[in-house]
């Protein structure tokens, strides 16, 4: 790379070349009093305006892991409107290699797709990224976890003005723990008045290289310290896509777990051999496009790394199939947000390129979608968790603990879908099932040639071990399984349909149904139970997207029992939360 790397949008380098990595520790760390001020701490967080090339924290986290005691846990947030790929990031801080190589790839192999969203990675078992891609004023208000070290590296106030406006000021006012420490490279009249009104004290100090001054503050006021929950074992009530995946997250942030299971792993709904991921599309952006960006992505990151789960990625062709959908995908595509890698509008013969079949229409197309067995995933979630085979009739709390079946545990989780009614803590919630039936079509020599999945109301997957899933049906008036065959020809007449080319291609043979679960509002449901059951959470009703906001639910979970920042912004939250259904 020659030259120094630098933002299209604001026309202003992201960092010298020569000495980027010297100015970050100059300005960011020895700024903030780093490392000294997370010496004693079990956990530190910070926070940054601005996340460019990632190098700020990649020299934080280097310094961490020198420096930090093994039980002490960080915290990176970070906000970025414009997020570089990860290919440009490995080139533009290739330079550093010597110093900060194996850091620089760990972070290219975790990178989100460049999707609007709340990507919350674990980077390491102590150190958490939660990776904001999104507007900073709209995102901030959403953040609600105490920071003890604000980098602000948003390019300059001039080029970038909305980066330093009012109300990041006041979030930072509102965000800051006790004796917050703040460093920034600009010493501007606007943003040292702004400090001062989020209740820094502000001092003018050195600055880097060439730059004469920067300013360094500590905050005077800061919010009430926090009680860190100190939770350890978690009991999860229920084998499915939502119980296990909550299982799995619990685990993963150093939590022990038993799952208990009336039957036996993935019994229901969960137990389709395959099925496809995409988010819910809506035109306009909103909590439901917010919850499903995240979701997304975190799928796309997580099920890579997940084996014998018959992860495909196939991409998805989501066929634009009369008028209405055109203006949805049309305002979808202008609203979301989402960088061309990962969703894009393709005209007819695009698509029918894409999906190796001839297609009626244009379309918008997901490379990153694909497929996996629902079945191996909850099997791969639940891998090395102790898995209880009985069923758990009731709850309660006793003293400090929850006694399930006789056995103690910090935290539950229910996660057992339309069976959390059995529960008196949650047998008021409006949940009930919906009937769907999916069908099995061997390939043939020309469907075999489909190598994405298709999406048109229904859906069609590539052939899968030489068989296509098409699907499925809504039926929530309906509560048994068995399948039936007018149903199959209900699924292959909406396929032929949608697909012309593709008549009489599809001969069923076999299929599935399963009873799904759903909200009254059609929202999954997610979070605490209710401030009057300490520790007691739930996750159900995820309907036909279950395989993405089961996933992100179990993360949110996870993060609130043991205190990490959260995995959605806080409106989502609130929409997901079983509260939003008291009066």
């Amino acid at each position: 790379m020659s030259g120094s790397p630098r933002s299209e949008q604001f026309d202003d380098i992201y960092f010298a070349v020569e000495d980027g990595l010297e100015e970050t520790k100059h300005v960011f760390l020895a700024g903030n009093g780093l490392p000294g001020r997370w010496e004693g701490r079990d956990d530190f967080t910070i926070a940054e305006t601005g996340f460019g090339t990632g190098l700020n924290f990649l020299s934080v986290w280097e310094c961490f892991e020198r420096t930090a005691a093994p039980h002490q846990k960080l915290n990176f947030i970070s906000f970025e409107k414009y997020p570089l790929s990860a290919a440009q990031i490995a080139e533009y801080l290739g330079h550093w290699n010597p110093q900060i190589g194996k850091y620089l790839a760990r972070l290219v192999e975790v990178y989100p797709p460049r999707v609007t969203g709340w990507h919350k990675i674990r980077v390491t078992e102590r150190v958490t990224l939660l990776l904001i891609f999104d507007e900073v004023n709209r995102a901030f208000p959403e953040l609600d976890h105490p920071v003890d070290a604000w980098f602000l590296d948003g390019h300059a106030p001039a080029k970038n003005p909305d980066m330093w406006s009012d109300l990041v000021f006041a979030s930072m006012k509102r965000l800051s723990a006790p004796d917050a420490t703040i460093a920034t490279f600009t010493a501007a009249g606007i943003v040292k008045r702004g400090l001062a009104s989020a209740g820094f004290k502000v001092t003018k100090c050195r600055g880097f290289g060439r730059k004469r001054d920067m300013l360094t503050g500590v905050q005077m006021e800061g919010m009430a310290q926090r009680e860190k929950p100190a939770l350890k074992s978690v009991a999860v009530i229920g084998g499915g896509l939502a119980g296990t995946s909550a299982a799995y997250a619990l685990k993963q942030a150093g939590l022990e777990v038993t799952i208990f299971e009336a039957v036996r792993i993935a019994e229901g709904a969960s137990g389709n051999p395959v099925g496809l991921f995409n988010p819910r599309f809506s035109a306009k952006r909103s909590v439901d496009s917010d919850l499903y960006g995240s979701a997304y992505a975190l799928a796309v990151r997580t099920f890579k790394t997940l084996e014998d789960i018959d992860y495909t990625r196939s991409g998805s062709v989501h066929l634009v199939t009369d008028e209405d959908k055109r203006a949805k995908f049309s305002a979808l595509l202008e609203n979301w947000g989402w960088h061309p890698d990962h969703l894009v509008h393709l005209d007819q013969a695009q698509a029918s390129e894409v999906a190796g079949v001839s297609v009626p229409c244009d379309a918008l197309y997901l490379p990153d979608a694909g497929s996996v067995s629902p079945q191996k995933l909850c099997a791969a979630y639940a891998k090395d968790i102790p898995v209880r085979i009985e069923e758990v009739r009731m709850l309660s709390y006793a003293g400090t603990q929850w006694d399930v079946n006789g056995n103690l545990f910090d935290a539950v989780v229910i996660a057992n879908g339309a069976e959390c009614l059995k529960f008196a803590q949650t047998r008021d919630l409006p949940v009930s099932t919906v009937r769907g039936q999916i069908s099995y079509a061997p390939a043939t020599p020309v469907t075999e040639k489909l190598k994405t999945n298709l999406c048109y109301g229904g859906y069609c997957s590539p052939a899968l071990g030489g068989v296509h899933v098409i699907g499925s049906t809504f039926q929530p008036w309906l509560t048994e399984t068995s399948l039936r065959e007018e149903d199959h020809e209900r699924i292959v007449s909406g396929f032929e349909a949608a697909v012309p080319a593709l008549a009489g291609e599809m001969r069923v043979e076999g299929g599935r149904a399963a009873l799904r679960v759903a909200s009254k509002d059609r929202s999954s449901i997610g979070g605490r139970v209710g401030a009057e059951f300490p520790h007691l959470y739930i996750s159900t009703a995820h309907g036909s997207h279950g395989l993405l906001t089961s996933l992100v639910i179990a993360e949110q979970i996870a993060s609130e029992i043991t205190g990490l920042p959260q995995a959605l912004p806080g409106a989502v939250l609130k929409h997901l939360s079983p509260a939003r259904f008291r009066k």
